[in-house]
């Protein structure tokens, strides 16, 4: 059956990087964000100083669980629709989802490495 998804009023602040706003069904989301945060006392960069490769949480492979047991779902849907008044949502963060209607598959993935660098005080004594 066809299905189809009303929303009256939205409103959001500010999606982030490889962020979803999907308003009606879907058969699959795969959404991923890597994310290198450096920050410096002193704004000071080099070109290629910083690459994914070089970290390891970006290259660690993602173990996917396996299902085991059988999973069995029927899905009645009495309506043809999905009405929704009103939805705000404010963020909405690397790699996530605000979805209305219908989904068959969904794969969401994020990976963060944050860097500082700060400057070491000196000594008394140094000084």
């Amino acid at each position: 059956m066809k299905r189809t998804s009303h929303v009256q009023c939205y409103s959001s602040i500010s999606f982030d990087t490889s962020s979803v706003l999907q308003i009606g069904d879907s058969q699959e989301l795969d959404t991923r964000s890597y994310v290198l945060a450096v920050q410096r006392e002193q704004a000071i960069f080099y070109e290629n100083e910083f690459l994914f490769r070089d970290y390891f949480v970006f290259c660690e492979p993602i173990e996917i669980p396996i299902i085991t047991e059988p999973i069995e779902i029927q899905t009645f849907h009495e309506n043809s629709g999905i009405y929704v008044n009103k939805v705000r949502v404010d963020f909405a963060a690397a790699s996530s989802v605000v979805h209305i209607g219908s989904n068959d598959s969904i794969s969401l993935e994020t990976r963060v490495k944050n860097i500082r660098h700060v400057m070491k005080e000196k000594n008394k004594d140094q000084q």
